[in-house]
């Protein structure tokens, strides 16, 4: 059984976790959002999000790390999110949990003060759903769980937009989920990706170097992230050793998808929570049976048997939704989103430079 020694530290999540989650989702109701939302030209502005209460545990006395519970929320679309309450300068504040991206992305709105050092000039960030959000970098503290504050460079959100040519794109009214209603922004703590190098990735970041070594378990029936976890903790993870960049960053490692018999493609292979849907392939030639179309665009989408696989590590599908998109030059990848995260552990070991893998059952039957 995965992680048998956390089964009594679990049950009381478990028991506390749907009423919690039932009242955290009543703040969001319709007539609260009517009262409370004040607009601004095309632009939504809502008051940040009162997290849910921290309820970290030290696992075996802090010998074998420290447990936090995550939270599902439902967001764009019905789509589940992960939770996580942090602080900002002393400040609660609720982020939704992206192990595919780097970094503190928050609406400026959020911040508890105006005044932040500024630490570099205005980036931006695309996001699979078609949304975009835009900012300055500035240097604020950041805590998780009652941990000593680390300063660490974010994105101060002031826009949040759709791409151009985005269809059906969820951030048409100037805000989504993640960036308004349900969240005041994101915590990336993924591995580097090229391209993604704007802020400083927080656990990291954290004193005592505690968030250098962490698994995430995605699962939404009981989602939590642990902070230091043991070596006994982790021990039927298959490990892989990550890229490394030329400036010697820990990046996701190579990795490859089989599509049913009609292709096979490697390329990083990342594990994002952050995406709602089940593999995305970002390729930046199509393949020969989708045919061709401009950066940004679906190739094909549909349900096949699939299979992703790093190192010795695999793990297989029956039928799980795959997407294929045109990417820019250099940006190929493979992601593996939330929903195909459901039976899947993913260890950040940035001390070893390596990913560790697990889930329980080498093939699923079907789709989460």
């Amino acid at each position: 059984m995965f992680l048998s020694s956390l089964d009594a530290v679990l049950r009381h999540i478990r028991l506390r976790l749907h009423p919690r989650l039932t009242a955290h989702r009543r703040r969001f109701n319709v007539p609260l959002l009517i009262a409370s939302v004040a607009l601004s030209g095309c632009g939504t502005t809502f008051p940040p999000p009162t997290p849910p209460a921290v309820n970290a545990t030290l696992i075996n006395g802090g010998n074998d790390g420290l447990l936090i519970p995550l939270h599902v929320e439902r967001a764009d679309e019905d789509h589940a999110r992960l939770g996580l309450p942090i602080q900002l300068d002393g400040t609660p504040r609720y982020v939704a949990l992206d192990t595919g991206t780097q970094g503190v992305r928050v609406l400026r709105s959020a911040l508890p003060k105006s005044n932040y050092a500024s630490a570099g000039g205005t980036t931006s960030l695309a996001f699979a759903n078609g949304s975009e959000v835009v900012g300055s970098l500035v240097t604020v503290p950041f805590s998780i769980a009652g941990t000593q504050a680390a300063p660490v460079v974010a994105q101060a959100v002031d826009t949040v937009r759709c791409r151009t040519g985005a269809r059906g794109c969820v951030a048409i009214d100037g805000y989504t989920g993640e960036f308004g209603w349900a969240f005041s922004g994101i915590a990336g703590v993924g591995a580097d990706l090229p391209g993604d190098n704007c802020c400083t990735q927080p656990l990291r970041a954290l004193t005592g170097n505690i968030g250098q070594r962490y698994l995430v378990h995605s699962n939404v029936a009981k989602p939590f992230l642990v902070l230091s976890p043991s070596s006994s903790l982790t021990k039927n993870y298959t490990m892989v050793p990550m890229a490394a960049s030329k400036d010697g960053a820990s990046q996701w490692p190579t990795g490859c998808v089989r599509v049913a018999d009609k292709m096979t493609f490697c390329a990083p292979l990342v594990f994002a929570t952050g995406n709602s849907g089940m593999i995305r392939i970002a390729m930046d030639k199509a393949p020969a049976w989708t045919g061709d179309d401009e950066a940004g665009k679906v190739l094909n989408q549909g349900n096949y048997v699939t299979a992703i696989g790093a190192g010795s590590w695999t793990h297989r599908y029956e039928n799980a939704q795959v997407t294929i998109v045109k990417a820019t030059p250099g940006a190929n990848r493979i992601v593996v989103g939330l929903m195909a995260m459901q039976n899947i552990d993913v260890l950040f070991d940035f001390q070893r430079g390596q990913l560790g893998l697990y889930a329980a059952n080498a093939s699923e039957s079907f789709a989460p």
